[in-house]
């Protein structure tokens, strides 16, 4: 990456409040015979801001950026950063990548971006795609099952408590809403309602508002949003989480795994009930899970 003007910088747009640190080393082409290797160590970056982290050259002099190194430093926050390209006129953004926390952007010497993740592995160039995924509804990040063969009427929930389906999920991805599908049964009557993420421990990290007398109907995608949208700090299994408190529960869309009981009881847990008694709030953390014999079509957006 050349800087060829005098008023050529590259900078950095940081999204968050969090704490960013920025390493650029370059070399410096006086003349055909002279060369000047140099670096910036910038301050951690703290707030949402735009710093230059490469200043121009000399009139007259070529800077060729070598290396760019970009950690998020916080432990928490999750920071969208942009590398911009300034000739005091015009500018150009080079790559635009949210960081999680841990996570690095490196800028080799042949000129090409890396994501390395908290533990310094290096995402994949292309998007990995899940075959179970690729036939989901518009917008889906995840399905618990493929929505093509749930075709089953399962009766998995019982009123008032919750009922968790494993699902997989990516770091970085960002879940907004859940979806549910009702059967052939629609809810009768219903009191509460909430949709939820646990984490792989069954903590709370995500959830709907309280549906309460929302209707559903029988064979219907519910789809309801998340009281704030998460993202997914590391790659792994989590669980969809229903609770639905009515007269009559409605029945799921989903599939029967008469399998062997051995498997269905060895951990981790894939389906079945947990924290029971619930009406208007969710449990933090909940029960240890009850294997059922179903899986119920989730799918996260």
């Amino acid at each position: 990456m050349l800087l060829l003007k005098s008023t050529d910088i590259l900078r950095l747009v940081t999204g968050a409040a969090g704490d960013i640190d920025v390493v650029v080393s370059w070399v410096d082409k006086i003349s055909d015979t002279s060369f000047t290797p140099d670096r910036s160590l910038n301050a951690t970056i703290a707030t949402a801001t735009t710093t230059t982290i490469a200043g121009s050259p000399s009139s007259g002099v070529v800077r060729n950026i070598t290396g760019v190194s970009i950690e998020n430093a916080s432990a928490t926050v999750s920071n969208t950063v942009t590398v911009q390209l300034f000739d005091g006129t015009n500018n150009a953004d080079l790559i635009s990548i949210t960081l999680l926390p841990g996570e690095n952007l490196y800028f080799t010497e042949e000129g090409a971006w890396v994501h390395h993740d908290s533990n310094g592995a290096e995402y994949p160039a292309t998007t990995l795609i899940d075959p179970w995924n690729v036939y989901g509804i518009a917008g889906t990040l995840a399905e618990t099952i493929p929505r093509s063969i749930a075709g089953v009427n399962v009766a998995a929930l019982t009123s008032g408590t919750l009922y968790l389906q494993a699902v997989y999920l990516r770091a970085g991805q960002k879940v907004t809403n859940i979806s549910f599908c009702s059967g052939t049964t629609a809810a009768g009557t219903p009191t509460n309602r909430r949709f939820a993420l646990y984490s792989s421990a069954r903590a709370l990290l995500a959830q709907t508002a309280d549906q309460t007398t929302t209707a559903w109907a029988a064979n219907t995608v519910m789809t309801t949003a998340l009281t704030a949208a998460y993202t997914v700090p590391t790659t792994g299994l989590y669980y969809v989480g229903i609770m639905v408190a009515a007269t009559t529960v409605p029945s799921l869309a989903g599939i029967t795994a008469a399998g062997n009981a051995a498997l269905r009881t060895t951990a981790p847990i894939i389906s079945g009930n947990s924290t029971a008694a619930l009406t208007t709030t969710l449990p933090d953390p909940a029960a240890a899970i009850t294997a059922g014999v179903n899986s119920v079509w989730a799918a996260l957006t």
